[in-house]
């Protein structure tokens, strides 16, 4: 059930809490979104055995964390920093722990979401401090921020600010008419039914194209073959994780939140440092926030910019995960945002445009591959295909390349147009259009049977 994607999640979990939600007292949603929350993370922590073991690991964080938040506002001056240092500190290392522990002794070992659940902890630590937070939260407004299912598991990464100013909205539906409430509930579910299409239709065939390439072997594959593989990953890794981002903010529409852009057609940019305040904006606000500008950010000399900017894009590395080719990826992205940051600024305009470009239509799928591939020689011989003077592998077969394209060349297609904005934009200024609304319905159904005929594909995130 903790998939979205999942057949028992979209007709038994959703409908049965969206009922359970709006007929309960007011007084009482918050702890209804609470509860609900924990039996979906619960469910989806049960192990291979029957254990959720790891589900405590949640529970502890929360508490933990409140009662720091409340030390916090308690005190002021350098024991104030004290406390805030110390539980971050305890987030921080919790985090690297469970991470090493996946890497090294059990993937097993990772909690779910606890890359996303953490950054929301840390994030709520910082603006309390800072006094963001004027409120005195009560508990069970705290954990079901920290909790609440549509982001635990792969976020969006909200903060509490914009959680707690709406609030209001959740008893605010009690008075509302039901013609509003189901207003809510069906504009949350136009952006549910297109994020399951991005996943189900798109990311999940994509899957199948990439697996497909791994079979032959990278150091056997022909280089256009290898060019269109870097393409697939990068359409499947945006799709899937797209996909879940409309997802996850649909059902948080349909319980009256706001819908929060994690993705603003980030392949549009004309920069690579665009292209990050675009794509997964959510994660690269909360470097931004968190670590970028209390390290001083850009109001410091060349030197301790460079400095920020390496930090920032190490942990970013290491958030994905501990092998070597998440840091390779970091340090890769670093060097290209700093070459954009010194040199390609200083170019004329013309140029400047064609060289950001460049960077997000080649250089980005180049890096995506790096992010996809973990053994270091299988990376080596991916690259030696698709760079082929370098000499490495032959091809088995010459024309594999045709062959892909005719059976996933028309999905590939679909892929490249949905990433001009105007596509996605005409849906969100249409959506109330009954044509729309019929072609949703049949989205919706095709999505569907397609999960009822496969074994469905976890959402890639999952994984950081």
């Amino acid at each position: 059930m903790i998939s979205f994607s999942n057949l028992t999640f979209i007709f038994r979990f959703l409908p049965a809490f969206l009922i359970v939600f709006y007929v309960a007292p007011v007084k009482f949603r918050t702890w209804t979104l609470l509860l609900g929350s924990l039996i979906f993370y619960a469910v989806g922590s049960v192990d291979s055995v029957g254990n959720i073991k790891l589900f405590p690991v949640l529970l502890g964080s929360v508490v933990v964390n409140y009662l720091f938040a409340r030390a916090v506002r308690g005190v002021e001056g350098k024991k104030k920093k004290v406390l805030l240092a110390f539980i971050v500190m305890i987030d921080a290392f919790m985090l690297v722990e469970f991470k090493l522990l996946g890497q090294f002794v059990d993937k097993n070992l990772i909690p779910i979401g606890i890359s996303f659940y953490t950054f929301k902890m840390i994030s709520f630590q910082a603006d309390t401090y800072n006094g963001k937070i004027d409120s005195k939260p009560l508990f069970k407004d705290v954990a079901a921020y920290f909790c609440m299912f549509p982001q635990v598991v792969s976020g969006p990464i909200m903060r509490f600010s914009d959680y707690s100013d709406n609030l209001e909205l959740i008893p605010g539906a009690a008075k509302s008419s039901k013609e509003e409430i189901f207003a809510h509930i069906e504009d949350g579910l136009k952006y549910f039914v297109v994020g399951l299409g991005m996943k189900v239709l798109l990311a999940d065939h994509y899957a199948m194209l990439w697996k497909e390439i791994g079979t032959i072997g990278y150091e056997s594959i022909s280089t256009p073959f290898a060019w269109i593989g870097a393409v697939t990953y990068s359409l499947q890794l945006f799709y899937d994780f797209w996909g879940y981002s409309l997802m996850s903010s649909g059902i948080a529409v349909m319980l009256g939140f706001p819908f929060v852009v994690n993705f603003d057609h980030p392949y549009s940019s004309k920069s690579v440092s665009e292209f990050y305040r675009r794509w997964h904006a959510t994660l690269g606000s909360w470097f931004r926030d968190y670590i970028y500008i209390p390290m001083g950010g850009s109001r410091v000399g060349r030197i301790r910019i460079i400095f920020n900017l390496l930090v920032v894009w190490l942990v970013t590395g290491f958030w994905h995960g501990v092998t070597l080719n998440f840091i390779l990826w970091g340090l890769i992205l670093f060097v290209i945002i700093l070459c954009e940051r010194f040199v390609v600024s200083k170019l004329p305009g013309f140029l400047k445009s064609i060289v950001g470009r460049f960077n997000v239509l080649i250089l980005i799928p180049l890096t995506w591959v790096i992010f996809a591939i973990s053994d270091a020689e299988m990376l080596l011989n991916y690259f030696k295909r698709l760079f082929p003077f370098f000499g490495a592998g032959i091809a088995v077969n010459s024309n594999d390349y045709i062959k892909n394209l005719g059976i996933y060349g028309g999905l590939l297609a679909i892929g490249l147009v949905l990433l001009v904005p105007h596509v996605f934009k005409f849906f969100e200024k249409h959506r109330k259009n009954p044509l729309i609304i019929i072609c949703l319905f049949a989205l919706f159904w095709v999505s569907v049977y397609s999960l009822a005929n496969s074994a469905g594909n976890p959402f890639m995130y999952f994984a950081f």
